[in-house]
């Protein structure tokens, strides 16, 4: 038997090592098409083209969940054979679509642009998320709150004048008897129209203004702690109100809202520079616009 050379096996060792690795390259080149239409190839990086059309939030979801390749695939292959039928049709041919088209293909390069250009070289720091809360603090307030209760006497839409006075009338008694220091809770709780604060002796616990009908609101806010108001009248009836409690604005603390400031803080400046860019370009542009045409004389 003929011997063989040290440096033919050498030859045949890296044959023996190349081969394998072609295959390896071949199979995962496969790997790469994910589905065929027609003759049309989807491959991952059509996939991954396709996902960045999505919001940037919606991609860290699909990328979280490997199920969604395949709902992708299907999709994109959607998208493929039906405009395929479109075209055979003749539509993109159609001047109406073919102007929709090209404003849609400006739209993303201009959506894209704003994104990677604009926004995406803004980067905000500490120091930045301060100088907002500093100049914004009445949007990081707790507003004023007041603490009361009710009496209800409801009055219907449809109420004849007749059923209208005698509920004045009633509510007329039940405020000389809250004026006179009657407990009030219990005095709600036998008598108020509103099911929902009834059980808790007319109780509507704290709320802020614009939370409210106005005329209740207006007058729960005018009122002092323990003090009771007159009758007021809003669309629901007659009502009698005693202030519980009052709780003054209060300014929240930086470190208790600085997620809500980071948000905020982010949104509005990244408004301001894209407003700032737009501007500039559109005066670059020299851009004009025409109001509407005068209405013709008959």
């Amino acid at each position: 038997m003929k011997k063989v050379s040290a440096a033919a096996l050498a030859v045949v060792m890296i044959l023996f090592i190349l081969i394998p690795a072609g295959v390896l390259a071949a199979e995962k080149a496969k790997k790469d098409v994910l589905a065929k239409v027609g003759n049309k190839e989807i491959t991952r990086s059509d996939i991954e083209a396709y996902m960045g059309l999505y919001p940037e939030n919606q991609q860290a979801m699909i990328k979280a969940d490997p199920r969604m390749e395949e709902v992708l695939v299907r999709n994109l292959a959607s998208i493929m054979v039906v405009s395929d039928v479109a075209r055979k049709k003749g539509i993109d041919k159609n001047p109406a679509v073919k102007r929709q088209i090209e404003i849609m293909r400006n739209e993303y390069l201009a959506r894209t642009y704003v994104q990677k250009e604009i926004i995406g070289k803004i980067n905000l720091t500490e120091k930045d998320f301060q100088a907002y809360y500093d100049t914004h603090k009445k949007e990081f307030e707790n507003p004023e709150m007041v603490r009361a209760r009710h009496i209800l006497v409801a009055v219907k839409p449809d109420a004849t004048p007749e059923q209208k006075e005698a509920a004045r009338k009633k509510a007329e008694e039940l405020l000389a008897k809250a004026k006179a220091g009657e407990d009030f809770a219990k005095l709600a709780s036998e008598n108020t129209d509103d099911p929902g604060s009834k059980a808790k002796g007319g109780d509507l616990g704290f709320f802020t203004q614009g939370s409210m009908v106005g005329k209740f609101e207006q007058a729960a806010f005018a009122l002092k702690p323990g003090e009771v108001s007159g009758l007021v009248e809003t669309e629901f009836g007659y009502h009698i109100i005693k202030q519980e409690e009052r709780k003054a604005a209060e300014q929240q603390p930086y470190e208790s809202v600085k997620e809500q400031v980071k948000a905020r803080a982010t949104q509005s400046i990244q408004q301001e520079r894209l407003n700032a860019f737009l501007e500039k370009s559109m005066k670059d542009a020299k851009v004009t616009f025409y109001g509407p045409e005068p209405p013709k004389e008959p």
